[in-house]
């Protein structure tokens, strides 16, 4: 049969829908399909045709070198598959794959693999036999096997994000002995004094103490739920209210939890500032909204239809008072069936992995050395070097221990994060920070640190440093000189007096439906060395950029969730650019935040436009735009051309780049998301590609 024949046997096979939806063009928004090199079939794109299978016609198509089946049905997988043995780029996205063939691993000329967003929870082990690397994220140029969004149990997503030599390592630790992970973390959050404590001593079965002090950073307590003959282990995590506190959040929460947000029946709560931030933290992840103290304000509620139409994630909402035990068995009940429904804990776990997380569990130290570490997985069997960090790297994930790879925080891994958090806690809250403004000079650790008869924890000296590291990991601080540092969340209220030109500068506003109080902080400590002559405040800060000569106005509106950039100067374009990547590296840190930026009218700066749909505009090749609320039309060149650096030469490109990754490190903000810059005039990444090399 000839490739000819086969096609119009394909055509046949697929019916009239494919045929009223033919195309010649390749964009993936387009619906049907496109045959390249009819002669000898090179590319056979099949964009939502609804397939729920792929014809076997396609596997007689031996000169096929890329296929496209994207956002179709299709569920599984044929194993003829292997049998395209020159295909080179599969995309299989945006289906409803729920397994591989393990004979997807002869595809040895296999250069890309798309598998994002389908329904897989294992991969096959074979997959690494395609030696490719494999990734979460869409990462340019595209090269890999890409898996985000996919409900992964085997590997787990956290393993998935760290690479193939990761997953390698997770596969060959899984040929011994193995077992069900069984085990949950429920994070409880919730303004402080709202009863997350006492309702954990509720479930405990322990007494309620109407003196309950305020959680300070974590309490970590252990419950379990029984399953048939399986225990599952539930590891709650009580975080202490305090909004400065939000700020370690990121290390610890995740989207593969169960959240419960407690609320306080006694006052007009934030119910939806904390559904949002369990979202930018959690996705989707399922969460239990309790209402405490109805003892004392039995009228007490929330709009439940409406909460629960505009956040997915809530299961149900239950009404409780610690005080006097009503409401608690229900909820109990509702609690202990949502467990159950967590997949993740069904993910499979070598039992030599097991013995190292339970021998870290049971030590009494706060903290060990990396080499006590490496000493405890040579015990049990755990000699590869890869699969101890691999191993480490889950337990983090986990919220066994703590552990970063940066240089300064490496050789400790952390086994009781509230050793961690308690140590930011009593600095951040000590009197002599509030009296200097946010300064803190490192000799006063000494005395902030110190051990009181009520403190759980001890902090020796030696491992100052490495909490202030912590601190500037958690990009709480910055250091002001070798003696001190300062912490931006504390420093005046008061907005300075100082002089500026808004008449003349640039305008952006970045527009958040939930804006995290850490955003700001963050974002001045990423850009401390161009703060000018000290003019930084709680909310807001001043910069200059003497190479690009300009100068900057960062404002944040917390009420109305709004950030406002102005910008000035000889190259104010070039310095917007380094400021918003700063931004855009602290907003993908969220799991789900919506920031939507916008591009100001130079002359009427309460009138906006999106900048993607300015973006968008210059596609289709619209040359005017004319906003809402304005009587003229604005030149959608011009406004783009006052903010867009990827108009600028090679040269002036790669002097943005070089700042950016200086301030801000090996972000991937450039890297892996293109799109963020428009339709590209230069290749952004390769120019980026070149800068690290030239950094490295």
């Amino acid at each position: 049969m000839t490739d000819l024949e086969k096609i119009k046997q394909l055509e046949k096979e697929i019916g009239t829908r494919l045929k009223q939806s033919s195309f010649r063009g390749s964009s993936p928004n387009r619906r049907g399909y496109n045959l390249n090199g009819i002669g000898s079939v090179i590319s056979l794109s099949m964009f939502s045709l609804k397939l729920k299978s792929i014809p076997l016609i396609i596997f007689e198509f031996q000169n096929l070198f890329r296929l496209f089946f994207r956002r179709n049905l299709l569920t599984n997988i044929p194993k003829e598959i292997a049998e395209l043995k020159k295909l080179g780029y599969l995309d299989l996205s945006s289906n409803k794959l729920t397994e591989l063939p393990k004979e997807i691993a002869e595809l040895r000329n296999l250069r890309n693999l798309f598998l994002n967003n389908n329904q897989l929870k294992e991969l096959p082990k074979e997959i690494i036999e395609l030696k490719l690397d494999i990734k979460w994220e869409l990462i340019h140029p595209y090269k890999g096997i890409f898996l985000g969004g996919n409900p992964l149990e085997s590997p787990p997503v956290e393993i998935v994000k760290k690479g193939v030599d990761a997953v390698r390592a997770y596969f060959e630790s899984l040929e011994g002995e193995k077992r069900p992970l069984n085990e949950i973390k429920v994070l409880l959050v919730g303004d402080g004094g709202a009863g997350k404590t006492s309702l954990v001593k509720q479930l405990l079965g322990k007494e309620f103490d109407k003196n309950e002090s305020q959680t300070h950073g974590i309490n970590i307590d252990n419950w379990y739920v029984n399953d048939g003959e399986d225990k599952i282990k539930v590891n709650f995590w009580d975080f202490g209210g305090q909004e400065i506190m939000h700020a370690t959040h990121q290390f610890f929460l995740s989207r593969r939890s169960l959240y419960i947000l407690v609320l306080d029946g006694r006052k007009d709560e934030k119910t939806e500032y904390w559904l949002k931030h369990i979202k930018s933290f959690g996705g989707d992840s399922p969460v239990l909204v309790v209402i405490n103290k109805i003892d004392e304000n039995p009228g007490f509620d929330v709009n439940r239809p409406f909460l629960q139409d505009k956040y997915n994630g809530i299961k149900g909402f239950y009404r409780v008072s610690c005080a006097k035990s009503e409401g608690v068995e229900a909820f109990l009940k509702g609690l202990s069936e949502e467990l159950l429904k967590v997949e993740m804990r069904r993910t499979p776990f070598a039992k030599s992995w097991f013995d190292v997380k339970e021998k870290l569990e049971r030590m009494e130290d706060d903290f060990i050395s990396c080499k006590r570490y490496e000493e405890i997985c040579k015990k049990v069997g755990v000699d590869d070097k890869t699969a101890q960090d691999t191993l480490i790297d889950y337990l983090n994930d986990l919220g066994v221990a703590l552990h970063f790879k940066d240089f300064a925080l490496e050789d400790v891994h952390v086994l009781e994060p509230g050793w961690a958090t308690g140590a930011v806690y009593k600095i951040i809250n000590s009197v002599e920070l509030a009296d200097n403004n946010g300064i803190l000079k490192l000799s006063r650790l000494k005395d902030i640190l110190k051990q009181e008869e009520e403190d759980k924890y001890y902090y020796p000296p030696d491992k100052f440093p490495y909490i202030i590291e912590l601190m500037k990991k958690f990009e709480l601080c910055y250091d002001v000189n070798r003696w001190s540092v300062l912490i931006p969340d504390l420093t005046e209220v008061q907005e300075p007096p100082f002089g500026f030109d808004y008449g003349d500068a640039l305008k952006f506003r970045i527009d958040y439906d939930f804006l995290p109080r850490s955003v700001m902080p963050r974002f001045i400590v990423n850009m401390h060395e161009d703060i000018d002559s000290n003019l930084r405040w709680r909310t807001g800060v001043v910069l200059k950029d003497k190479d690009f000569k300009s100068r900057a106005v960062i404002k944040a509106d917390e009420a109305d969730k709004k950030i406002f950039i102005y910008v000035n100067g000889a190259q104010k374009r070039d310095y917007f650019a380094v400021i918003l990547s700063a931004f855009r590296k602290i907003n993908s840190s969220f799991e789900k935040l919506e920031a939507v930026e916008k591009v100001c009218m130079p002359d009427q700066q309460n009138i906006t436009v999106s900048y993607e749909h300015l973006i968008r505009l210059e596609k289709k090749g619209e040359t005017e735009y004319l906003p809402d609320g304005s009587e003229e039309p604005y030149i959608v060149q011009k406004l783009l051309g006052s903010i867009d650096f990827r108009k600028g030469s090679e040269e002036e490109i790669m002097k943005i780049l070089e700042k950016i990754y200086n301030k801000l490190g090996d972000t991937d903000i450039l890297q892996f998301k293109p799109k963020i810059f428009g339709v590209l005039d230069v290749d952004i990444n390769a120019l980026y590609r070149k800068l690290k090399k030239k950094q490295e």
